[in-house]
């Protein structure tokens, strides 16, 4: 609704540039008749002063002609300056009713990003600020709207420093976190190397038991050979 809006607001400023152009070819068409009509008195006067000479009939004459061009021309440019001063008052209107509900959607809107801000999701994405759909053409600005333009850009500074500390806060629980990791594994590793040099010592100690065992079975028979051979 509220891009809706700003396209209706594009489109009445668009047809007021339309009817100014309208008015300009208007005064030139105007300008045209004007320059026509003089034109047409000019031939006029030439055609009286190659005629005989006349009475002061012709002066009335001449003079009606004259008024009669003068009013319509005036009344043609009274006609256009009413039918231009009715179209302006309409597009204020319009532009007045639009930035009217273009503000009470921005407070809407702006009361609904609070309320996903409260819910503490942190997934849903709450939009741009409010002060990103604000108008910003200076003659469709009151001084309300002005001050609500000043206090929301107040307002995006401070929502640009609360994200800049939640990063800090995020990127020192990620660090903590990393931390904790990190002793996590090294216990682990050192539990994992004790572990491993014990079974390697649990082996050579039962290799050299082997071993021991082995060479006493020698040493006995070594002994019980020799007593025999002394003996002989």
């Amino acid at each position: 609704v509220l891009l809706s809006c700003r396209s209706q607001l594009q489109e009445a400023e668009a047809e007021n540039s339309q009817l100014q152009l309208r008015l300009k070819e208007l005064s030139e068409d105007y300008r045209c008749r004007l320059a026509q009509y003089l034109r047409d008195l000019a031939a006029y006067m030439d055609s009286k002063a190659l005629g005989p000479i006349r009475g002061s009939a012709d002066g009335t004459a001449m003079k009606s002609i004259v008024d009669s061009m003068l009013q319509g021309i005036r009344a043609s440019y009274r006609a256009r300056e009413d039918q231009l001063a009715k179209a302006a008052r309409g597009y204020q209107k319009r532009m007045k009713t639009l930035v009217k509900k273009h503000e009470n959607l921005l407070i809407a809107y702006g009361l609904q990003r609070e309320q996903i801000r409260a819910s503490g999701s942190s997934t849903m994405d709450c939009g741009p600020a409010e002060l990103h759909f604000s108008i910003t053409d200076p003659e469709l600005l009151t001084n309300t709207v002005r001050e609500l333009q000043r206090l929301r850009e107040q307002k995006a500074k401070l929502e640009l420093q609360l994200q800049e500390v939640q990063q800090v806060l995020i990127c020192l629980s990620s660090l903590r976190l990393l931390t904790e990791k990190g002793w996590a594994e090294l216990r682990k590793q050192l539990q994992e190397f004790t572990h491993n040099t014990q079974e390697v010592l649990e082996q050579e100690r039962s290799q050299l038991l082997a071993r021991a065992l082995v060479a006493e079975e020698r040493v006995s028979e070594l002994q019980e050979y020799i007593e025999q051979h002394l003996a002989r």
